[in-house]
């Protein structure tokens, strides 16, 4: 109440309305002329992002369609794919997202990329890594390393390495009251200043890891100015080569600069409140001074041995089953074959996936695993065309 003053009863009303959905298509397997021919609502995309569409109220089970298994669309809260739009990605670029699961702003970062450039993912929370790596596979992305790390300990490894660089904290949760029971009962003031201590610590790891001239788009979905407002005014008081700058997109309010007096353009942030056509999100873009560099870095590097044993398992079967040549970029680590877009030097964190798991060389026999398959880039010689209709036939007719 204090917060939005006259607006507050706006916020209130809002309490009441269904929480806002959207479908976000991913353009690295579909477009928008594809999920129309299926979806009447894919007409408007939403204010905070073009390939983002609302969900009518009573839509429901989406997630099991077949276009969702096949990677063709992101089941994401509308607002939150305002994050990646505020920073601008570009193909080419080295982009860093720090706290990745499950994995909805790492995929759109992803289509921005269009299969060019580095995608690092990084989960330190344990238990949520696979539903980040399931995602990324399913979208069917390769160009993307998976760690599951202490942020510390990325900004240790990939320092001044980054165009761009993702945070979305970990937070108090207040933008999902209307969506999530467990964000109420969870809440606390205690919560709300553990969240932005945690908050500060993980964006100087952020700033650590991004190269000069480079960006930082610092997000949560949260409304506490302590988590928002509070730690962008932090941040900048200690790492005077930041400012804030702009978003590439538009959304939402301007942030209050009461509750930052003394940071500049504290305004150049962004919040979405629940009248705002989303949950709730605050998003502020924060460049480091300085000129970016190309970094020397080899992407897709030489690393096929046509010598290996399990490798040439592969080269066997990619002769036999796809388009063109093994790719160069491609490495045995103990009988796991992958096709990875960067090899990290001894002295970096073991990634928990790198790139395309190709598959697993056994008893002398490569057997491909379903990533290889699930992408754009590796072309089958043999396929079969399904349109969405027959999928439950096909399914019927295999089972008897």
């Amino acid at each position: 109440r204090l917060m939005l003053e006259n607006r507050f009863v706006e916020y209130e009303n809002a309490l009441s309305e269904p929480p806002f959905r959207a479908m976000r298509i991913n353009t690295i397997k579909a477009d928008k002329e594809l999920l129309k021919k299926h979806f009447q609502f894919v007409d408007t995309p939403t204010e905070f992002c073009d390939e983002s569409y609302y969900l009518p109220p009573d839509t429901k089970r989406l997630g099991n369609h077949p276009l969702h298994h096949a990677g063709a669309f992101y089941l994401q809260e509308p607002s939150a794919s305002s994050v990646v739009e505020a920073i601008g990605i570009e193909e080419g670029d080295f982009v860093l997202d720090l706290c990745a699961s499950p994995g909805g702003k790492s995929t759109q970062a992803a289509a921005k990329l269009n299969n060019t450039g580095l995608l690092v993912s990084n989960e330190f929370v344990a238990s949520r890594v696979k539903p980040l790596t399931s995602n990324i596979e399913r979208m069917g992305i390769v160009n993307a390393i998976v760690y599951s790390q202490r942020p510390d300990r990325i900004a240790e490894s990939f320092c001044d390495f980054f165009d761009k660089v993702i945070v979305d904290a970990p937070c108090s949760g207040e933008g999902m009251f209307r969506k999530e029971s467990a964000a109420v009962e969870n809440w606390s003031e205690e919560n709300v200043r553990s969240c932005a201590e945690r908050q500060l610590k993980i964006l100087e790891s952020a700033a650590q890891c991004v190269k000069p001239g480079g960006k930082i788009v610092y997000s949560t979905c949260t409304y506490s100015f302590e988590e928002n407002e509070g730690v962008i005014a932090r941040f900048l008081k200690n790492r005077t080569d930041f400012k804030l700058v702009k978003p590439i997109k538009n959304f939402g309010e301007p942030a209050f600069a009461r509750y930052a007096p003394d940071t500049e353009n504290i305004e150049y942030a962004r919040r979405i409140f629940n009248f705002n056509g989303g949950e709730g999100h605050f998003a502020a873009v924060l460049i480091r001074e300085g000129e970016t560099e190309p970094n020397g870095v080899v992407l897709c590097p030489d690393l096929f041995d046509p010598m290996d044993k399990e490798l040439k398992l592969f080269a066997e079967f990619n002769k036999e089953n796809f388009e063109g040549e093994v790719p160069l970029n491609t490495v045995n680590k103990n009988g796991f074959v992958y096709i990875t877009p960067f090899e990290a030097s001894k002295n970096e964190p073991r990634p928990v996936q790198s790139g395309v798991l190709a598959g697993v060389c056994k008893n002398n026999r490569f057997i491909p695993e379903h990533s290889l398959y699930n992408n754009t880039v590796f072309v089958p010689k043999r396929h079969i065309d399904l349109a969405v209709g027959d999928v439950a036939n096909v399914a019927g007719t295999a089972l008897g």
